[in-house]
Formats: C-alpha cells, structure tokens, sequence
C-alpha cells in the first residue's frame, strides 16, 4: 500500500535532434503502464461572456491530450479510490479548468509510464506533458516549456523514532552524507544527491516502497514535496498517512513544474502561449490557489509564480 510507482523513466537515446522510434514501439510504450488508455472528460458549460483562449495548436482539434502515469501518480493524477472509473488529481483538475477556458473542449490523459513520456512526446503520441514535469539539461535539447504552474521543493522524509536526526533542519543534502537515503531513479532529487558522493544514493526503478524506511532498510527518503505530502502525511483525497514517519524540516531546493512540448513540432509554437494564456487566467481569477488549496498544496512558495 506504501508504495509509488511513479516518475522512473528511461534515458532518451538519440542525439538533440530529436529521436528514432522503430515501428511499433509507441504502441508498446502506450500500453506498458496502465494499459493502452486514454481517459477523457467531456466538455464542460462555458461560462457566458468568460475570455475564451484558441485551442490552433492541438494536434486533434477540439481535444487536447496530455500525457501522464496515473498508476500510482498520486496527488498528481491518479484513480479515484472510490471509483476506480475515474481519474482524479490536482493536474486533472488543472487540465478540466484549461479545456473549459479553450471553449469546453475535451481533454483527455493519455496513459503513459512515466519513464517514456518523454518518447510519447517526441513521437507527437500526445500534444504536451503535464505530470510533475522539471526542465533538465537534457529536456531543454528537445522540448519547450510553459510558463510554471506550480512551484515545488525537494523534501527529506525520516522515521519518527529516529534520534539521529532530532536536531537537524535540513539546508542541504550535506545534511545527508553518511546515510542511506531512497528517491527514485530519474528523479532530480537523485541528480542532486549523486553529485554529493558522500551520499549513499538507493534509488528505485518501479516501486519505491516507503516501507523500506519504516524497517531500517534506508534512512531516509528525499524526493518531490507534494508527493511526500500525500503518501507521508496523507493530505489530499483517498489519502492514508504512514505514522511510523515524518517531514524532515521544510522543502529545500526549489523548483517549479512546467508543461513540456516538442520543440520541433510546429503546433507547440501555436499551443505552448494557449497554454501559457491558460495559466495566466487561472492564476488570476484564484482557480489554481482554489485547486491547491483542496489538494493542501497551497503554500507561500506559489506567490513568486503568481498563484495568490
């Protein structure tokens, strides 16, 4: 049950250009996680005389699909646990208030691992991904990137009964050096601890089993905030908390999550600023504090992107 398997993903082959995929393996990427998916939400009821932002740069018009890992993706997207048939999250809802602003047209998450959204994108499976998505290095060779939707810091998770670290706010990961300390594979909190090699890095491929914490077998994790957020603390719906463990001090390296697109595809020129509309209304008219304020994500680090 205190398990993740969410945000592995598999180091793009290919040069900046772009990338090669030989026949039949984006179906297979499509169908390797949840299934060969796509969940859609109807159109929602236009709101009389609200500004209505162009959709031009879909690749489907009338339906803008965003790629995304709902299994086990929570708060980000995920099943209802009450009613497996639907998919909720605070990028779901995101998605629903952008699709209602681009005249209620359809938008649909499309079922991707985590570890070949990338490949989806590159291979124009999808129009954007949307799913707790960071610039890299490498990223930015080949993708474009909105403006931030919601801003972020790594977080250190540690037993409760742990007097080892009784005294300790962590600043850095030198707070960390010595320890044995679980993220995931592919996740910018294991790029961060990797380049400390005091640090002895356990990073999980697949499931990352915060149970490993609660039996010793690591000392600790370090990973996104708002996913510690809900499988620590259990905020957020369907969400259980873990008693044995808690937040090590406050998130530390902030970052911001953005929306990606393909850099050589010629819709994102028309997409990527419908988009960056989108977010600048929902920043405005309160939707995307209402959103994070629901989910219990709302903090003081949203005001530097504008969330108010």
């Amino acid at each position: 049950m205190n398990q993740l398997d969410r945000r592995t993903f598999l180091k793009r082959a290919g040069q900046a250009g772009g990338l090669v995929l030989a026949a039949g393996t984006l179906e297979s990427i499509l169908a390797a996680c949840g299934g060969n998916v796509s969940t859609t939400t109807g159109s929602a009821t236009v709101t009389p005389g609200a500004t209505t932002v162009a959709s031009a740069g879909l690749k489907s018009s009338g339906n803008l699909q965003w790629g995304a890992d709902y299994v086990s993706g929570a708060p980000y997207v995920f099943k209802d646990p009450t009613n497996p048939n639907n998919l909720i999250g605070f990028e779901v809802e995101i998605a629903a208030a952008m699709a209602k602003l681009m005249g209620g047209i359809q938008q649909t998450q499309v079922e991707v691992c985590y570890s070949n959204l990338e490949q989806a994108l590159l291979g124009n499976q999808v129009d954007m991904v949307m799913n707790g998505w960071e610039k890299t290095a490498d990223r930015l060779k080949t993708e474009t990137f909105s403006d931030p939707y919601y801003s972020y810091g790594q977080q250190v998770i540690v037993r409760k009964d742990d007097t080892r670290f009784a005294n300790v706010v962590p600043k850095t990961v030198k707070d960390l050096e010595g320890y044995t300390v679980g993220t995931g594979s592919g996740y910018k909190a294991e790029s961060i601890m990797l380049a400390d090699k005091k640090i002895n890095v356990k990073s999980y491929t697949g499931n990352i089993a915060f149970t490993d914490l609660v039996q010793k077998k690591v000392d600790a994790f370090f990973l996104d905030f708002p996913i510690a957020a809900y499988y620590i603390l259990g905020t957020g719906p369907g969400a259980t908390p873990i008693p044995e463990l808690k937040l090590l001090g406050d998130p530390i390296y902030i970052d911001d999550y953005f929306v990606g697109f393909k850099k050589t595809n010629p819709n994102s020129a028309i997409l990527l600023p419908e988009i960056n509309q989108c977010f600048a209304i929902l920043k405005k008219n309160g939707t995307l504090k209402k959103i994070y304020t629901k989910w219990q994500l709302m903090n003081s680090l949203q005001a530097q992107i504008g969330v108010m």
